[in-house]
């Protein structure tokens, strides 16, 4: 759901005879949405009803998909998405760490259990691009959008029957979760605004890097289609790092590792700044794996530092400001490497990452972890 839409881009502006940007702006409106209701999702995955939003995000998903396919417009298109950002909110990253960190017990089990679904995560892109083209070309793009809303129904299932099998839930704890009722004795969470503005930086880099990729490489002295395949190793070069997480003998501190991808992720950016074949192409790959480390840092640190207990709220406030960053790097690049150079761009985000490195090893007053 996540990558399909930008395939579907160009085949819908054409179906729907609107301005691109017009149609482009009914994915921003989703990733609005996900941003506003992350919070409330962190809330019931704390509360336990973490199964519950999951199934639930998945099967209404794949409802307004083929809804939308059913009765395409500008005006569907937007409300479909706009309802697919609380889905999206419900089923991405942050509800699946907060499950996942409530199921193990140990630190180390858990780690690499959530390096297990980054992995296959991280394959996201390196499936759907192509294989959404393929559904495309295949099916036109009302077809192509009925098969991905069947994938998704059918997946969300299989996970139900497999690993939500004693899956209990309960409307009141939802209804409390929705209305922001708090937990009784629940206790603040110290520190989450600072660990929300290091991802929040992290966010807009990566999303202004990997929307403007392949044009910041045509600027490089590439050709338009070896452009595409080189941006096309962005989604492979996250696995290396994320694989190595797996192993139970690589375990760093959450401070260690998320100054470690940013300062991957800056090197990268100074590659990206030579008009060079061999520094784009490297540039390229150590910024991605810097950026899939990343991925995998936010839940580490959130769960070392908050506990599983108290995981879900944290990673719900976190991913709101995320989302949002998301949302305004793309446009922000492209804005800023429009008045400039893309070397510019580059330089600016190398030096915000390394703002967000020193607040990440800023040492707080209280570093117990809550719920220990």
């Amino acid at each position: 759901m996540y990558f399909a839409f930008g395939v579907l881009l160009v085949p819908l502006e054409r179906y729907l005879d609107a301005p691109r940007w017009l149609v482009a702006g009914a994915f921003s409106l989703g990733l609005l949405m996900s941003a506003v209701t992350a919070p409330i999702v962190g809330r019931l995955a704390d509360r336990g009803q973490g199964p519950a939003v999951i199934q639930a995000g998945g099967l209404v998903a794949a409802g307004l998909l083929i809804f939308w396919a059913a009765f395409p417009s500008i005006v569907s298109t937007y409300v479909v998405w706009a309802l697919l950002g609380i889905c999206m909110s419900a089923i991405l990253y942050e509800p699946v760490f907060a499950v996942v960190g409530r199921a193990f017990g140990d630190a180390s089990d858990r780690m690499r259990a959530i390096a297990t679904v980054t992995v296959m995560g991280g394959l996201a892109s390196t499936v759907f691009l192509p294989g959404t083209a393929a559904l495309n070309a295949w099916l036109g793009w009302r077809g192509a959008t009925v098969a991905i809303a069947a994938i998704i129904a059918v997946s969300t299932i299989i996970v139900g029957r497999v690993a939500f099998r004693d899956l209990e839930w309960s409307a009141a704890t939802i209804r409390d979760a929705i209305v922001g009722r708090a937990m009784a004795g629940a206790a603040p969470l110290p520190g989450v605004d600072r660990i929300a503005l290091v991802f929040a930086i992290s966010a807009i880099v990566n999303s202004g890097v990997a929307s403007n990729l392949v044009a910041a490489l045509m600027e490089g002295g590439f050709e338009p289609t070896v452009a595409a395949t080189v941006a096309g190793l962005f989604g492979v070069t996250q696995l290396p790092g994320r694989l190595l997480m797996t192993s139970p003998r690589f375990t760093p501190s959450p401070i260690i590792l998320v100054i470690f991808s940013f300062a991957l992720q800056v090197i990268g950016l100074v590659a990206l700044m030579f008009d060079n074949g061999v520094a784009l192409v490297s540039g390229v790959v150590i910024f991605a794996s810097g950026a899939g480390l990343t991925t995998l840092a936010r839940p580490y640190w959130v769960l070392h530092r908050y506990g599983a207990e108290r995981a879900g709220g944290a990673n719900g406030i976190i991913a709101r400001g995320s989302q949002l960053a998301r949302a305004a790097g793309p446009v922000a690049a492209a804005a800023l490497a429009g008045a400039s150079s893309y070397a510019l761009v580059f330089l600016l985000f190398g030096g915000l990452l390394i703002a967000a490195g020193i607040a990440a090893a800023t040492p707080e007053r209280a570093q117990t972890p809550i719920g220990k």
